[in-house]
């Protein structure tokens, strides 16, 4: 799907194909599932959403998003992505697409995420700051 207007991010900072960067690979993202997605998607708790094939913790989000809560609740539609699937959304594709910026700050926070190393099998969460709403916290790769 084409870009919405120029002021929204363009597809080439989608971040769904990036891999970590790391060689050998020792860790990895955490893997995490359509239900563990499910678990946090509420408005009184932590509140977790997929991006591009990453889950971040956007529990930050749920009372300062520029959208608004409902807006920010279906993130994980089929309605809210780029693929009419659940759990699609993107923020440099589709329909939804947003401002450059915001692209390019979760484009940059998610090549941080995968360049980061850890002592565990997984990397460790990143923050990746959105201001003034706040921050996201990468957690993970989603596999639905």
């Amino acid at each position: 799907m084409a870009v919405v207007s120029d002021d929204h991010a363009c597809e080439k900072l989608c971040v769904e194909n990036l891999a970590p960067s790391s060689a050998p690979m020792q860790t990895g993202p955490r893997p995490i599932s359509a239900d563990e997605v499910k678990q946090h998607s509420g408005a009184d708790g932590p509140f977790w959403a997929v991006i591009d094939g990453f889950v971040v913790d956007a529990t930050a989000f749920v009372k300062t998003h520029p959208g608004g809560l409902k807006k920010l609740l279906s993130t994980d539609t089929p309605q809210a992505g780029a693929t009419g699937r659940d759990f699609g959304f993107s923020f440099s594709r589709g329909r939804n697409a947003h401002f450059p910026e915001t692209g390019k700050r979760f484009h940059d926070g998610v090549q941080r995420y995968l360049s980061s190393k850890s002592d565990g099998p997984f990397l460790s969460p990143a923050e990746v700051a959105f201001p003034p709403y706040g921050t996201m916290i990468i957690l993970g790769r989603f596999e639905g």
